[in-house]
């Protein structure tokens, strides 16, 4: 190995095992360089109030581009489904599967984990920049199929975040907090506002759509049992809001809603070798808050493929 190429090797950690960790709360630290993985998720928010469900499959593809970057793509595929509800008007079932909204992401770490048996020692943060693109159908949506076809909101959206982690053996601590900006639309009729309740009706002409400014945070408390197996348990907390109105783009004419969960989870990572690592989690999102959101519950699994280079995987 060069002494170029060696120089960009991350700090090692005493203690930092390969977990799956939580589902809403990102991780402060990067892929080393020649590192990545791959990550499907899959969260099924399923609403009994309106008797649907929609199954949001998101691939994560992260690659560790060295001098304290990544570059996360997450390409989601969504199965809505919505019952008989004649209390809606609703007299068969439907369904839609298809391509949603494009998200980009870029970590960049600012600091390292400087001690993983001190509390208050300082911890691992970094920044996300983050973009989706409106890949998914948002226009021309059929009556019939209830508002199942339609796959993304429409938006253009810029976010950034702050991510930290602390390890504690055995525990390690997560945090994550952010604001992103959704870009106006033009929307039409039937579009459903993306807190999932208000539509727009069919006979209605193109709107002109200012979302308000979404906060984004989430935590997480791991303990980890077992090091090597990368076996324990999570609670996280995960949240949102969308205000009345948009820091760049004036008073929002879409509704404005909030929402707070918790999750308690479980993971264990099989096989683990220098060379590639698997890492499984599963969990359950329950509601403790919502304002104008729907009452939502949400088993959630995912597996990590770990395809480790030279320096190993994050946070080793």
């Amino acid at each position: 190995m060069s002494k170029d190429f060696q120089a960009l090797a991350p700090p090692y950690l005493p203690w930092g095992p390969n977990t799956s960790g939580p589902f809403f709360t990102g991780t402060a630290e990067v892929e080393p360089i020649g590192s990545w993985y791959l990550e499907p998720f899959a969260y099924d928010f399923i609403t009994p109030g309106i008797s649907a469900s929609s199954l949001y499959m998101p691939m994560r593809l992260a690659v560790g581009l060295g001098h304290n970057l990544e570059i996360d793509t997450f390409l989601p595929l969504i199965q809505n489904w919505q019952g008989v509800d004649p209390s809606q008007g609703i007299d068969h079932s439907a369904s839609h599967f298809g391509v949603g909204n494009t998200h980009f992401e870029v970590k960049w770490q600012l600091t390292s984990d400087a001690d993983v048996y001190e509390p208050l020692a300082m911890p691992a943060i970094a920044l996300t920049f983050d973009f989706w693109v409106p890949s998914g159908q948002y226009q021309n949506l059929n009556p019939q199929d209830y508002g199942t076809d339609q796959l993304g909101n429409g938006t253009y959206n810029e976010g950034v975040m702050l991510l930290v982690r602390k390890h504690v053996k055995p525990f390690m601590f997560y945090l994550q907090v952010g604001d992103i900006v959704e870009n106006p639309s033009t929307v039409g009729a039937g579009y459903t506002f993306n807190n999932g309740i208000e539509q727009l009706p069919f006979t209605a002409g193109n709107l002109h759509m200012v979302d308000g400014n979404l906060t984004y945070y989430a935590g997480a408390f791991e303990h980890v049992i077992n090091t090597e197996w990368g076996a324990g348990y999570l609670l996280e907390f995960y949240g949102e809001t969308q205000s009345g109105s948009n820091l760049f783009f004036g008073a929002a004419n879409a509704p404005s809603w909030s929402f707070f969960w918790l999750a308690p989870e479980v993971e264990v990572t099989w096989p683990h070798n220098p060379k590639f690592s698997a890492t499984w989690g599963a969990g359950v999102a329950l509601p403790v808050y919502q304002s104008n959101y729907p009452h939502t519950y949400t088993p959630m699994g995912t597996v990590t493929f770990y395809f480790n280079g030279p320096f190993g995987y994050r946070g080793m």
